[in-house]
């Protein structure tokens, strides 16, 4: 019968593009009445969140757009903690009801907007890997790796509120739900990373034998400091500089200049 019924609320969702499926709704899709329904489903305040983990009916584009922009400056203004779903609601001109049909918490909502901050810098990568590729041909190793870094560390900075908001959440891990999730975005960070490494490993633009499982776990330490040391002292962080200078002494390397030959 649940499943039934969870088939039954995901075409009325598909039927009803954009509002919450009432219980009498989807008793009439299932054949059976509302007593039924609040069973097996649960009050009509569940639904969002069963159709959200059944993954079967994606939110409109325009209205979860809508949402997420207005939460990413609620959450800017107020911090993460601080703010409400009720405040998002109100800046995007909907209920909170209608926050709750396209995401089932505030941590959800967060973590969507994180996952979109992170999309938005890694996606250009391929194009920083190409450039660096061109550089390198033109005899310019160095110069290749250090423009690939600023690239990066450039589109991590171009707003101090993004680094504020992310370690906010970081300082949360406490919560099982909260550490999970990061483990998550951490893990998909590290996949990207370990296939960068290959990708220039395979264009000479890195040694064959380096590690990259280390590597990966390297570079996102380094970006996760930077951007630490950036969020407390933005006024004293010249990017551009600071990318430059450990580029340099990457690839010099950290051995005394008395055992460098050994």
């Amino acid at each position: 019968m649940r499943d039934r019924l969870l088939q039954a609320l995901r075409d009325t969702a598909l039927r009803f593009p954009g509002e919450a499926p009432g219980t009498a709704r989807v008793a009439a899709a299932a054949g059976v009445d509302e007593a039924t329904v609040l069973q097996y489903l649960g009050p009509a305040d569940n639904f969002a969140a069963l159709l959200c983990y059944q993954q079967a009916v994606p939110a409109p584009v325009d209205t979860r757009e809508r949402i997420l922009c207005s939460a990413a400056r609620v959450f800017a203004c107020k911090g993460l903690q601080r703010a409400t779903l009720d405040e998002v609601a109100a800046d995007a001109g909907m209920t909170k009801g209608a926050i709750y049909w396209h995401f089932k918490s505030k941590n959800d909502l967060f973590f969507a907007l994180l996952d979109h901050r992170f999309q938005e810098c890694t996606i250009p990568l391929s194009g920083d890997i190409d450039a660096a590729s061109r550089k390198f041909a033109a005899g310019e190793p160095k110069a290749a790796m250090a423009s690939m870094f600023k690239s990066g560390l450039q589109r991590c900075t171009t707003d101090i509120e993004w680094p504020r908001l992310y370690f906010e959440c970081v300082a949360q891990t406490r919560d099982p739900e909260v550490r999970t999730r990061l483990a998550d975005f951490y893990e998909r960070g590290w996949a990207i990373s370990r296939e960068v490494t290959r990708t220039l490993q395979a264009g000479g633009l890195a040694p064959t034998d380096t590690d990259v499982n280390i590597s990966a776990v390297f570079w996102t330490a380094l970006f996760d400091g930077l951007l630490l040391a950036w969020m407390i002292n933005p006024d004293k962080m010249d990017m551009d500089v600071v990318a430059e200078g450990i580029i340099d002494m990457l690839w010099r390397g950290i051995a005394p200049e008395a055992v460098k030959g050994e």
